[in-house]
This record gives structure tokens, C-alpha cells and sequence, in this order.
């Protein structure tokens, strides 16, 4: 799967029609097709511009939370995971924190996170591990990336950087394969290309800011991995016991699922939409497709941004009407999807 480079002077805005793939099959991130982790929202309140000329998400607010909506979500995951645990399937929750959290000094004059904010991340990691779910503490992930002087996020993008991506898989990887060898073959896993520079706008100059603001900003270097070519046996169908389901963060471009296949030396199936589907929506899509009722997995790593999880799958306004649902609807969509497993 090659994505094609946005021309110049294009909208760099593209809802892309989802589909499963493995990654044993993705020839190169040559290009990003930018797509929002959000509900695509007013320009005037889309762009929090701060300082440096850093840019942050208006959509994610900094001082509301909404914690027994949260509950409510993490109980719907649990019921999930409870579901899919009949089926021979373990889940792993994987939730990226807020770009302001590791960059809060850049945030314009007056602004920062509430108490309530703040305390949200471990709030979720303890809420979705008391339901005895997988859940990776990303943030450790990300400390790493830190220690190394890299960013964890782009300067102008809502979206995290290869480095930080890369990092979080090597933790999911660890925890998946702590528990014992994954069937399928050895040698199978993704190969990874070499670093690479691809120089453009971030998502949140080039879909928010007036023309005279996008100059004034200007493109930054994404470092992203070049091609690579498929490792030895890869034209085999060979299964994939590992499917990562999310947003745009785990596009491939930014790297998540290569790396995952990499260090698992399996094949990992991808099923990702932009932000405006959901997770609700994109992990339905998956469950009812037949790339996995047909399949071998045995973990779902299920990819959430920190601020979404207080939106279950019937929050109006936040997903796309076609994703809206009430939860007693969509679990009994996840039911009837796992009884033709």
C-alpha cells in the first residue's frame, strides 16, 4: 500500500477509505495523506496557537473533563474485552496522553491543565486495569523518547512523532510477547526502512490557519522510515495473530504497526480510520469484517487518543453521524460480530 504524496498546493485533509491490511504488504510511507484523530471542528476553534510557533488542538480542552463518562466508556471496553476473551482473544488498550502534557510550557500565556486534566491518564490506567485489561503506561514509552532529546510530538501536527510511535510499540510488543511465544511463523515480522526526512506542513497548520498564518509557521521535517523491502517468506499468505485497530496515529506512516510486526516477528493486521469514524465505529468495522472472523488473532491492540475515552459511541457531535450509536446497540453489534468467530 503506497500512499501518494499530497500536491503542493492541495488540501492535505483526506478522509481515506479505510480497509484492512497487513503490514507485511505496506511498500512505503512515501507520503502522509494528513487525517485528523478528531471531529474535524470550526477553523476559528480548531488551532490553539502557542509559543515558538507551536500548535495545539482546540478540540481538546485543558480544563473539562468528564470522569463518570469515563467510567461508563471503560466499562463498555471491559464488556469488550470479556467478549473477545470467549473468543481467544486478549486486548490491549493503548492510550495516547495529550500533546500538552509533554510540552505545557509552550502553551500560550493563561493556558493549562486543570487538576481534573491532569489527573486524567492515570485515572484511565487505573480504571481499565482494575478491569483487568492490558494497558500499557505510554507515557513510559514516551520518557524514553525524552532521555533521548527527540520530540514525542510534531510542532505543528495533532499527531505523535515515528519516534514516539516506535517507542510505544516496543512496549506493546514487550508485553505481548512476556506471555510466551505467538503461533505462526519466525521471519514473518515487517522489516524496517531507513530514516528519512519528508518536509511539509503538520495537519493542524495546513486544515486550520489562513494562508498568511501557514507562512508564518511554516513546514517542519517529519523523520519517518523509507521503504523497506519485504523480509524473507513475506510472500506467503502467513497469518496474523496480532491486529492493531485505531485512528490515525497508527497509520503507517508514523510508523506503529511496522514497528509492532518488527519486534513480534509476526505479521500484524491494520484497521485504522480517520479520527472523525471513532474507536467504537473502527473496532465494529473490524470485528464484522472478514479479515478477522477468517483470522488467527490472539491480541487486539485497540488504540485510543487520552481525550476519547470520555466519549462513548453514542457521543453526538464527536464522531460522525454514520458512527453514532446507542452502547446497548453497539455491544449487541460486537455480540452478534464475535458469534461468527
Amino acid at each position: 500500500m503506497i500512499f501518494a504524496q499530497p500536491a503542493p498546493d492541495a488540501p492535505v485533509f483526506s478522509p481515506i477509505s479505510s480497509r484492512l491490511i497487513k503490514v507485511k504488504k505496506i511498500v512505503a510511507a512515501t507520503g502522509l495523506l494528513l487525517c485528523l484523530a478528531a471531529m474535524p471542528v470550526q477553523a476559528n476553534d480548531a488551532v490553539v496557537e502557542g509559543r515558538s510557533n507551536w500548535l495545539f488542538a482546540g478540540w481538546e480542552s485543558l480544563t473539562t473533563a468528564k470522569p463518570e463518562a469515563e467510567r461508563a466508556s471503560l466499562r463498555l471496553i471491559s464488556e469488550t474485552a470479556t467478549l473477545l476473551a470467549e473468543k481467544n482473544v486478549k486486548l490491549v488498550v493503548v492510550v495516547v496522553p495529550l500533546k500538552p502534557r509533554y510540552y505545557e510550557a509552550l502553551l500560550p500565556d493563561g493556558a493549562a491543565m486543570s487538576d481534573l486534566v491532569r489527573a486524567r491518564y492515570d485515572r484511565l490506567l487505573t480504571g481499565l486495569r482494575a478491569e483487568g485489561i492490558k494497558a500499557p503506561d505510554v507515557r513510559d514509552a514516551l520518557r524514553t523518547v525524552l532521555a533521548a532529546k527527540k520530540e514525542v510530538f510534531y510542532r505543528t501536527d495533532f499527531h505523535w512523532t515515528t519516534f514516539a510511535a516506535e517507542a510505544t510499540a516496543d512496549l506493546v510488543a514487550d508485553m505481548i510477547t512476556a506471555e510466551g511465544p505467538l503461533p505462526g511463523k519466525p521471519g514473518t515480522g515487517a522489516s524496517l526502512g531507513e530514516w528519512m526526512s519528508d518536509r511539509h506542513l503538520g495537519d493542524l497548520a495546513a486544515n486550520f490557519l489562513p494562508p498568511e498564518r501557514k507562512r508564518a509557521i511554516g513546514p517542519e521535517a517529519y523523520v519517518i522510515r523509507a521503504a523497506a523491502p519485504p523480509a524473507a517468506g513475506l510472500l506467503d499468505p502467513d497469518p496474523s495473530p496480532v491486529a492493531v485497530v485505531g485512528n490515525s496515529f497508527v497509520q503507517p506512516y508514523f510508523g506503529f504497526p511496522q514497528r509492532l510486526s518488527n519486534k513480534i516477528d509476526r505479521p500484524v493486521a491494520l484497521k485504522w480510520n480517520p479520527g472523525d469514524v471513532g474507536p467504537w465505529a473502527t473496532l465494529l468495522q473490524y470485528l464484522q469484517s472478514s479479515e478477522f472472523t477468517t483470522a488467527s488473532v490472539r491480541y487486539l491492540v485497540w488504540q485510543f487518543n487520552e481525550a476519547q475515552i470520555q466519549n462513548g459511541p453514542d457521543a453526538v457531535g464527536e464522531w460522525a453521524p454514520q458512527s453514532i450509536s446507542t452502547s446497548a446497540a453497539w455491544r449487541g453489534k460486537v455480540a452478534d460480530a464475535l458469534k461468527n468467530r
